[in-house]
């Protein structure tokens, strides 16, 4: 088992990279910023990718060391499936540009909760949670 201070080390390095690709992403990129309007709709979604990518890569980073063992499994599956949900929104704007402002307004939402810290950090919430109650039966 890895001791608890490379568990932190890991939470806190996840956990500055999130919150500032975050920031980055609100700041310069979010969808009514200059340098979104001058890029294609592929190239967009190509940086929303991405910005999910790193935020799953360093759940996974943090996760990997950190008990329960089952943390990582589901931190794996809440992206599979969200990450899933995205692409096939994606997909269809791309290709078929007929996209209602509801749906658009639903995959804006999804990737921004997915590069978000707040799926990390209940996480990582949960995971104390329950190893506090494991402890002490």
């Amino acid at each position: 088992m890895p001791r608890p201070h490379k568990q932190q080390l890991r939470f806190i390095i996840g956990l500055t990279v999130i919150t500032i690709l975050f920031s980055v992403y609100n700041l310069c990129l979010l969808d009514d910023s200059w340098f979104m309007d001058s890029i294609s709709r592929p190239e967009r979604h190509v940086i929303k990718f991405a910005s999910v990518l790193i935020v799953y890569a360093m759940g996974v980073f943090a996760f990997s060391v950190r008990q329960p063992g089952w943390l990582l499994p589901l931190w794996n599956f809440l992206y599979a499936a969200l990450l899933l949900l995205l692409v096939v929104l994606g997909l269809f704007d791309t290709y078929v540009r007929s996209f209602s402002a509801a749906m658009r307004s639903l995959g804006v939402s999804v990737h921004v909760f997915l590069i978000s810290p707040i799926p990390y950090v209940l996480l990582t919430i949960i995971g104390n949670a329950t190893g506090r109650i494991a402890g002490r039966r």
